[in-house]
């Protein structure tokens, strides 16, 4: 199985991951290809538990066969595509936390309603997400470039949410997809190959409440206790993650919002292969039907 780095030789999980790559390649529910990374990061989203990383793998790529229009029909030449990257703001912060997690960063670009695209957005957070999962989350070492050991301590323990939700109205609301939200939100919940840790919200509207009442139903308990609602400005924000890797627009160091997303679209263009090859995300086996519950 071709890949860009190599596995270090650690008992404590590489055993168990080449066991999983070969029951991968075994499994006729489970497409073709899978980069050794994205599977060691199955594996420590579970705490390196075999039994647990198997139907983990499984949900995903069901959901994802299920779901194609979402996670596998995907060009970043599609001027629909290209436009929902115009209008949005999807950075991955460079670094990670203190506690081992990865920053993630949402906000509108363009604040009008008519912009809004609930299918072309999950797409693109999904198409960022596959192409980071291929590449540690920490910059290589001197002197190690993109052949560096495959070293679990590069990858996150988890992922930390930021969503800027000012200017967001009523209006957008109503451009929200239900059916969509709810297979985000399933995905990310139970299928998603890093944990979520949690969620900020930022520049939270006076109806608050409706936003909550809209997303509620399609969160577990454990998730909801995960999101807080900053609602009297960012410094509250800051005592939860660390102010230096936020946007230069919000008191950080990690660069300006162009910046960082001239980087993120600048990966998903040099990982485009990797994301529109179907061997990597297709399940062509028959006895794939037995996913229609998803």
């Amino acid at each position: 199985m071709a890949t860009a780095r190599s596995c270090r030789n650690d008992s404590a999980w590489s055993d168990k991951l080449q066991e999983l790559l070969a029951w991968f390649e075994s499994n006729p529910n489970l497409p073709e290809k899978i980069e050794p990374i994205v599977m060691l990061r199955f594996l420590k989203c579970v705490q390196y538990d075999v039994e647990k990383t198997k139907p983990l793998v499984e949900l995903n790529y069901s959901m994802r066969n299920k779901h194609a229009h979402l996670f596998i029909d995907r060009n970043m030449e599609d001027e629909t595509t290209a436009k929902g990257l115009r209008v949005s703001d999807l950075l991955i912060l460079p670094g990670l936390t203190p506690e081992g997690n990865k920053l993630l960063f949402f906000r509108m670009a363009d604040l009008d309603p008519n912009t809004r695209n609930s299918v072309e957005e999950t797409k693109i957070f999904f198409m960022m997400s596959d192409a980071r999962f291929t590449m540690p989350d920490v910059e290589p070492k001197v002197g190690e470039g993109e052949l560096g050991e495959l070293d679990d301590s590069d990858i996150a323990d988890g992922d930390v949410q930021i969503v800027d939700i000012e200017g967001y109205t009523l209006r957008h609301l109503a451009y929200v997809s239900i059916f969509v939200l709810r297979i985000y939100m399933k995905f990310l919940q139970e299928a998603y190959p890093s944990r979520l840790r949690a969620m900020h919200v930022i520049n939270c509207p006076s109806y608050l409440d409706r936003l909550i009442s809209m997303m509620s139903p399609f969160l577990r308990e454990e998730v909801r206790n995960m999101i807080h609602y900053h609602t009297e400005g960012i410094e509250s924000l800051y005592r939860q993650v660390p102010k230096d890797m936020l946007p230069e627009e919000y008191g950080g160091k990690a660069g300006s919002i162009a910046e960082l997303k001239a980087r993120g679209i600048q990966s998903i263009k040099e990982k485009s292969g990797y994301l529109i090859d179907e061997r990597y995300w297709k399940v062509t086996s028959l006895s794939k039907s037995r996913w229609s519950w998803f």
